[in-house]
């Protein structure tokens, strides 16, 4: 689990062993944006300022921008065949192959790809088919098969309309002011709570289909074979417009934590638990799934676990 002041190992078997690693384990910061697991098995950390950090051999490795990073800050990390991609605050990262050989670094930027890459400020990379590579960021989408490059935004169904979430939108995120999640600009009226551009959030199905969540926009699903979007909202059955964190269940389901809740969409219906529910807290920053299929929810109080009843596919018990 990542938190402000370090990351957290728990034993989901035990509900008692845990461990917690900070910058005095060997990070060089204690702001946790992403934890992942590489194809070995070891954790890898994006943090606040204080780069990439790995766990190899029980010691942490750290990289940062002497080794080629674009940004100390960093939130994703993504491992497609012997390249690791990282997303930043100023770019995207490749590496290929040693992360300490200066050369194996390529950095993407909206500068050195011409525009290709439609912004600097990159939250999110998803891996397609064919190698494709998608990047959510501050001003949209962008994709980029090793040769071209394609971008969507507002303008091209990207997101909903203002006037299709204002009333919805109205304050619905004044908690998440002066948050990394308001991203680089301050809201000072409604209308600048609506950031269509602005993607917080990504996930690739297993049907290709990728999955955009934007700041007060709502959620597109962008087919990547057909190259068609459609846009869902609150009025649709969504529980909140600002869609903060994605996960495909393993039965195909999808998973949406907003500003108002969670839900669960199987395609057709959307199905959503607040506090009423028994969640510690609406906003819902990050999802992700045990080895027993049950859902974890990071919120802005408090970590909650969901068990589902095979009888009605509903949830059981929260902790």
């Amino acid at each position: 689990m990542g938190t402000s002041m370090g990351a957290i190992r728990y034993a989901t078997d035990s509900h008692e062993d845990y461990a917690i690693f900070d910058n005095q384990s060997g990070l060089l910061s204690n702001g946790i944006f992403n934890i992942v697991t590489d194809p070995q098995g070891s954790p890898w950390i994006g943090t606040y300022g204080g780069g990439v950090s790995f766990l190899k051999d029980g010691k942490w490795t750290n990289v940062n921008t002497p080794q080629g990073l674009c940004d100390a800050f960093v939130y994703d990390i993504k491992f497609s065949g012997q390249d690791t991609w990282i997303a930043t605050w100023s770019g995207a990262n490749r590496v290929r192959g040693d992360l300490f050989d200066r050369s194996s670094w390529q950095a993407f930027t909206k500068e050195n790809t011409n525009g290709g890459l439609i912004d600097n400020w990159v939250y999110a990379i998803e891996l397609g088919k064919n190698g494709s590579i998608w990047f959510g960021t501050e001003s949209g989408v962008s994709s980029y098969n090793g040769k071209q490059w394609q971008s969507w935004n507002h303008k091209n169904g990207l997101s909903a309309d203002y006037s299709r979430v204002e009333q919805d939108n109205i304050g619905s995120v004044d908690y998440l002011q002066g948050e990394h999640h308001s991203g680089h600009n301050s809201a000072s009226s409604p209308s600048q709570n609506y950031r269509p551009d602005y993607v917080v959030s990504m996930r690739m199905d297993q049907k290709q289909r990728l999955w955009v969540g934007t700041w007060g926009g709502g959620l597109t699903q962008l087919d990547t074979v057909n190259n068609t979007t459609r846009v869902y909202t609150v009025k649709d059955g969504l529980p909140g417009n600002y869609i903060l964190a994605l996960k495909e269940g393993p039965d195909g389901n999808l998973w949406i934590g907003t500003n108002k809740g969670l839900s669960r969409f199987d395609g057709e219906t959307f199905t959503n638990f607040s506090k009423l529910n028994g969640l510690s807290g609406n906003y819902i920053f990050s999802l992700e799934f045990g080895p027993d299929h049950s859902i974890w929810t990071g919120t802005h109080y408090a970590v909650n676990q969901f068990w589902r009843t095979p009888k009605d596919d509903d949830f059981e018990k929260l902790q």
